[in-house]
């Protein structure tokens, strides 16, 4: 049995009549008629009574017409599924993100991409730092993670979607904060809450790299894991942090922020994937992710 002999099949229901339903089906009359014996003979029942003036359908033949439109659109089904998938448009993405990403442009691509891609369902895996990102696009266990360069894989490419800067974070009505910027040499004997060195961050590397450029090394009251937990220990007076500029989008009480006097150290935020791995889907949010980076 085939797909064309059953729209055959229908076209002849339909018709009743041969000659018509070859017209309406652009094939001879001829072929057409062989493809219904093929057909009545795999299935081992007659599904037409032929006379030389007139067709019609047997009980065999009236209780098939529903199993094939049924068949026929299964198959339809099937192949806009395969289309759909092959153009991105359905499917599921896996998404990893370091915590700091939510306050970039990171939930507008997702509420972007849920507009345009209904049918892709995102997976989002939160709180992944750069390393276990990367580990985790390598074992195929990501699609995508948003995180902060260097990733050290060439298998690994990236699209930078963000660049920030550094910014003090201090207790409200701190003494250093009488102007706009502040000099970081001044806060050497400050209690600083950082990042755990433990978490291998590239947020990390760079804090200890421009207290040392400033001339000492931060005294660590207290090391976390992620930016609000620092900046909610610094609204409540346990020491001052340095985090990324988006750290400005966080409403919290008690803490304000200024600039750094000569520190131009960049904060890149990146999307990340394996090149090695074939997924339209996730080419797709990837496409759509440049789009709007490039826009902005």
């Amino acid at each position: 049995m085939e797909l064309r002999q059953l729209r055959y099949f229908l076209a002849v229901a339909q018709e009743l009549h041969f000659g018509r339903a070859a017209e309406k089906v652009h094939i001879a009359q001829s072929p057409l008629s062989r493809q219904i014996r093929q057909l009545e003979d795999s299935l081992g029942v007659k599904l037409f009574n032929r006379t030389r003036h007139r067709v019609e359908l047997t009980e065999a033949g009236r209780a098939f017409i529903a199993h094939a439109r049924a068949v026929l659109a299964t198959t339809e089904q099937a192949r806009q599924g395969a289309v759909k998938a092959a153009a991105g448009l359905y499917g599921r993405v896996s998404i990893g993100y370091t915590n700091s990403a939510i306050y970039t442009l990171f939930p507008r691509l997702l509420v972007q991409h849920r507009r345009t891609h209904p049918q892709v369902e995102i997976v989002l895996r939160d709180s992944l730092l750069t390393p276990m990102q990367i580990d985790a696009l390598i074992d195929r266990k990501l699609d995508i993670g948003f995180l902060r360069p260097p990733v050290g894989n060439a298998a690994i490419e990236t699209f930078v979607v963000a660049r920030q800067t550094l910014l003090m974070a201090c207790p409200a009505g701190h003494p250093l904060l009488q102007n706009e910027e502040v000099d970081l040499s001044r806060f050497a004997d400050q209690p600083f809450v950082m990042f755990s060195r433990g978490l291998d961050s590239a947020l990390t590397t760079t804090m200890l790299r421009v207290c040392h450029e400033a001339g000492f090394h931060p005294h660590i009251e207290q090391e976390v894991g992620d930016v609000p937990t620092m900046i909610s220990l610094v609204a409540h007076g346990m020491g001052v942090a340095l985090v990324p500029s988006s750290a400005r989008e966080m409403e919290f009480r008690g803490v304000e922020f200024r600039n750094i006097k000569g520190v131009e150290q960049e904060l890149v935020m990146a999307m990340a994937w394996n090149q090695e791995v074939e997924s339209p889907a996730r080419d797709s949010f990837i496409k759509l992710v440049k789009a709007v980076v490039e826009q902005e």
